[in-house]
């Protein structure tokens, strides 16, 4: 795999104490965080991809036991993938040694992000989103049938309102403490399942009213979507709450993307 000089993301996963040697992850390099962790059988490496025009570089992480054919685009908050890699790193990590693909990608490459942050922003930002997730079908060993995307507040209001665009090919999308306040949503329509993981304290700053305000757009406008309330009581995003957020993810990752699900109209 082609190492690229990623000097945000390299500071990021420096930072994180994550750098590798080589493309194989050690599996002694970073302790279990979560007390279902399986044995850490992924690589992790540089990747890159274009939407409209410009230049989007991410990590992708692999795996290197057998691959399900699935695949996923975990896309950061409004704060960045530079602050938002290091509790992203082992989850991705996980769900590649279950057999997803994964890619983190740095969607502000495609659009600078400004505050605030206008419709176009959005559009720019939902677009990368869409190109994220048919790069990932462009891989080997990923079904371009079973690409879903996740995000983390702002990425996940992108996630979710820009999969419900015909121009998305996402399986399936889930948005991490989201909000319909974030920006308005589109009326595009598209029919496809969706979860939202909201926590009853956890995300101040998005009210569980208005991501009940979002999942109802969503249904009007044909998807299929899960409220997953946390049962975690922290104020803020601890292990054991990004543990828990994750447990719900592969749930629902594995009920709409694995071959069993594969198998049924994607609607």
């Amino acid at each position: 795999m082609t190492r690229l000089p990623i000097p945000a993301l390299t500071a990021a996963i420096a930072a994180a104490a994550l750098l590798c040697a080589g493309d194989a992850f050690a599996q002694a390099a970073a302790p279990a965080g979560c007390v279902d962790d399986v044995p850490q059988r992924a690589t992790r490496g540089n990747t890159e991809f274009v939407s409209n025009s410009e230049t989007v570089r991410g990590l992708i992480y692999k795996p290197t036991g057998p691959a399900n054919g699935a695949a996923v685009v975990l896309l950061h908050s409004s704060e960045g993938l530079t602050v938002d890699a290091h509790a992203f790193d082992p989850h991705a990590i996980q769900l590649a040694a279950r057999g997803y693909h994964v890619l983190v990608p740095n969607y502000f490459e495609a659009r600078a992000r400004k505050v605030p942050w206008n419709g176009r922003d959005i559009r720019l930002w939902e677009e990368a989103g869409h190109a994220a997730v048919a790069y990932m079908g462009t891989l080997e060993g990923v079904d371009p049938t079973r690409v879903g995307i996740w995000g983390f507040s702002l990425g996940g209001f992108i996630a979710t309102d820009g999969s419900a665009h015909p121009d998305s090919t996402a399986r399936v999308a889930i948005g991490v403490g989201t909000g319909e306040d974030i920006f308005e949503p589109s009326r595009t329509r598209r029919e496809l399942p969706m979860m939202l993981i909201e926590g009853y304290s956890t995300f101040p700053i998005i009210s569980s009213a208005t991501m009940r305000d979002l999942a109802a757009d969503l249904r009007r406008r044909g998807a299929t979507v899960e409220v997953q309330m946390l049962e975690a009581p922290e104020r803020t995003m601890t292990g054991p709450v990004w543990c828990e957020v994750f447990q719900h993810t592969r749930r629902f990752l594995d009920a709409n993307l694995l071959p069993a699900a594969a198998e049924a109209p994607a609607g």
